[in-house]
């Protein structure tokens, strides 16, 4: 089963609109994908879907975040990743794609899609993935 961790834009865009990102999360609400994180991008998420741009409420970030986390699989990255990406913010993805031995990183930051892969993991767009599965 493909393994793949989501970053933070893709979990805001599966809250928005039921576009790529929406169905990239159901498959993982309905097993047919791992997805991996961990508490550094949980929280990294948690803060920015309660910007008031975004209009949720504490409450359905939290079921959010729950149902998430009862779907995937939550890491502890052990090693830290450096001087990798452009903006540092984003090596948490890194460290959890690498504890979590995942197939894609997935995001729309072109911070992180300019790497196009990181070690083993191949960095791509939500769309991209569900063309190629």
């Amino acid at each position: 089963m493909l393994r793949v961790v989501p970053d933070t834009n893709v979990l805001i865009s599966a809250l928005i609109v039921e576009g790529n990102e929406y169905r990239l999360i159901e498959k993982c609400f309905v097993r047919e994908i791992i997805i991996i994180t961990s508490v550094d991008v949980l929280d990294e998420f948690k803060e920015v879907a309660l910007r008031p741009k975004f209009g949720f409420s504490e409450e359905e970030v939290n079921d959010f975040v729950n149902a998430l986390i009862e779907a995937a699989e939550v890491v502890m990255p052990k090693e830290k990743v450096r001087s990798v990406c452009r903006d540092p913010d984003d090596n948490k993805l890194l460290e959890a794609a690498l504890e979590g031995n995942a197939d894609y990183i997935i995001s729309g930051d072109k911070d992180l899609l300019v790497l196009k892969k990181f070690r083993s993991a191949k960095i791509v767009t939500a769309a991209e993935l569900l063309r190629n599965i």
